[in-house]
């Protein structure tokens, strides 16, 4: 982890904080930069992208503020601040390496102004932030409790991607705020990320277990990744419970397969009263994306919070193939940046200051660039060799869902328009009703089987049963949520066709939406009947694989046949959907 008092400290020796060294000679003949834009713009955009350290306090190393006009145009030792403004932007050693660059065109409007318009800066590679780095102060506040938790001598194992947790309970007697959070890096050889989650579920947790992705039933608190450095809220804190579980995730990537590895890192935590402001930890941004080999893609969601919420900081998180991140305010029909990263660096994960208040019908959008330059395609995922999309965000008062992620532009409901697939019959109808249904939590009840009659079925209701409503990206809302679709299914000795479309609304507790159509399944199959369960072989199907069953449970009651098909997962959650049938006239 880079300290960024240790970066600009360095700096400050090695004649990049705003040292006295004479002016190169490649600084150009002495001008008396522009008062007025000075006051109008330059001035702001000083403040915005070197006032971390060079404010009106000067911070980290740095010998003096940058914001006085008549200071940085007077002589400072054996040179002006204002020449060295743009001969550090020129030469890369401003800001120090390590931490992010303003955004070119701020850097090029600094330069431009400090010299005069003579000077014109290349682009560069490095990464670079339209908005400044959330810092820390040196110290924990006064008054906090260090409390740690650590792996206990983990041996990390010689894979590429291990994700473990560490359960810690009874952390504190009483009520207290989490003011300061610092990272432990024991091998940082091998640790991709740290995340301290706080666990909602009552289940017994073993002390340690491997755990990929987001482990059950838990709510971020604290995410690192390489390059960040310790976060300190600036008054209040975050909540922490004495019946509060934390789990400690630690994703080791050892691809190296470096031996006899122990490890011992984790999280500090400064603990203070429970007093202040109380904030949450929400992660922003989309997810199920797929990235095409050798092709770059702009994947985005919206986020839509409480009215009034306050967001404090952000941390943009992508792996190896992230090349931009955007966040924007999408108010009304107005949309206004936030935050812009430019080049990328998975090395370079920060915490950025983002103060902003939402109002009603406010909504934020998260956008990631990718350029997959390899022969496989790539998804989104918790793998080193997935990609995610994310910006860990600070918000206050707490959000209710862990993960936020909605379609930029979403429908209440998607429109069933049906017409015969190619394995449906050619005389197969084309006016069939519009079957509605609903979502529950409980376990699928179990189907009977039965002898199945010759016949045409039209398709009458849908039912989707969960395991859980808790999903990885919020808590589903079952009454509120939806379920419509069009299909038919013909039965003979021994062979099944079906042909079905629909779509579903899962409604969340925080008021956002998913609403998709669900691929056409329409296949041609001969069965064999065991029990409740149909054997199929396909002669003619329609879409992939995972749309074509090879078997299926089903039980014939009276006049309708029920149909189940194959589970599928989100996260942790199971859906089991359950189709009806009603035998045609």
């Amino acid at each position: 982890m880079r300290s960024v008092l240790a970066a600009c400290a360095l700096l400050t020796m090695t004649a990049g904080c705003g040292d006295a060294t004479t002016v190169s000679p490649d600084a150009g003949p002495a001008c008396t930069p522009d008062r007025a834009q000075w006051n109008a713009e330059v001035r702001a955009t000083v403040e915005r992208a070197c006032g971390g350290c060079h404010g009106a306090t000067p911070a980290y190393g740095a010998p003096y503020s940058l914001l006085d006009y008549d200071f940085i145009t007077r002589a400072q030792g054996t040179a002006r601040p204002v020449d060295r403004m743009h001969l550090r932007l020129a030469d890369s050693t401003m800001p120090p390496s390590g931490t992010p660059a303003p955004a070119f065109a701020d850097s090029q409007r600094i330069a431009s102004w400090a010299s005069c318009g003579a000077r014109t800066l290349t682009e560069d590679t490095r990464l670079r932030s339209s908005a400044p780095l959330f810092r820390p102060p040196a110290q924990p506040p006064a008054g906090t409790v260090a409390l740690e938790l650590r792996a206990d001598r983990y041996p990390v194992p010689q894979v590429s991607d291990r994700y473990q947790c560490f359960t810690f309970t009874n952390v504190v007697a009483a009520d207290q705020f989490i003011r300061r959070f610092d990272v432990l890096l024991d091998r940082p050889e091998v640790l991709h990320h740290v995340v301290l989650y706080r666990s909602t579920s009552t289940a017994a947790l073993a002390p340690s277990f491997e755990c990929t992705g987001s482990p059950p039933d838990t709510l971020y608190t604290y995410t690192w990744a390489p390059g960040e450095d310790a976060l300190q809220f600036p008054d209040g804190g975050l909540r922490v419970r004495p019946s509060d579980r934390y789990i400690l995730q630690l994703h080791y990537n050892n691809s190296r397969n470096l031996p006899g590895l122990v490890d011992r890192s984790g999280v500090r935590l400064s603990l203070g009263p429970a007093t202040g402001t109380e904030y949450g930890m929400v992660a922003m941004g989309p997810v199920g994306f797929s990235l095409p080999a050798r092709s770059q893609q702009r994947v985005a969601s919206a986020c839509t919070l409480a009215p009034g919420s306050r967001i404090l900081a952000s941390m943009p998180h992508m792996h190896q193939i992230g090349s931009g991140y955007e966040q924007f305010l999408l108010r009304g029909t107005q949309r206004t940046p936030i935050i812009a990263l430019t080049n990328w660096q998975f090395e370079s994960q920060y915490f950025y200051e983002l103060p902003l208040t939402l109002q009603a019908g406010d909504r934020i959008e998260t956008a990631c660039t990718f350029n997959n330059t390899t022969s496989r395609d790539v998804r989104s995922g918790s793998s080193t060799t997935d990609e995610m999309c994310f910006g860990f965000t600070y918000v206050t008062p707490p959000p209710t869902a862990e993960y936020c992620s909605e379609p930029l532009t979403e429908p209440t409901v998607v429109d069933i328009t049906y017409r015969p697939g190619m394995c449906s019959p050619a005389d197969a109808p084309t006016a069939l009703p519009l079957a509605t249904g609903s979502v529950r939590v409980g376990a699928p009840p179990a189907l009977t089987g039965g002898e199945i009659p010759e016949g045409r079925w039209e398709l009458s209701n849908i039912e989707y049963l969960l395991n859980m409503a808790l999903t990885p990206i919020g808590t589903i809302d079952p009454a509120a949520s939806t379920l419509q679709g069009r299909g038919q299914v013909w039965t003979s000795a021994g062979r099944i066709r079906a042909d079905m479309l629909s779509s579903f609304s899962l409604v969340f507790a925080a008021g956002n939406r998913i609403t998709r159509a669900v691929p056409q399944i329409n296949f041609n199959s001969t069965y064999v009947a065991t029990g409740s369960a149909l054997a199929l072989t396909s002669e003619c199907s329609v879409g992939t694989a995972a749309n074509t069953p090879a078997a299926l449970e089903y039980e014939v009651r009276g006049d309708d046949l029920i149909v189940g098909l194959r589970a599928q997962s989100l996260g942790t959650v199971t859906i089991s959907p359950r189709y009806t049938f009603r035998r045609a006239r």
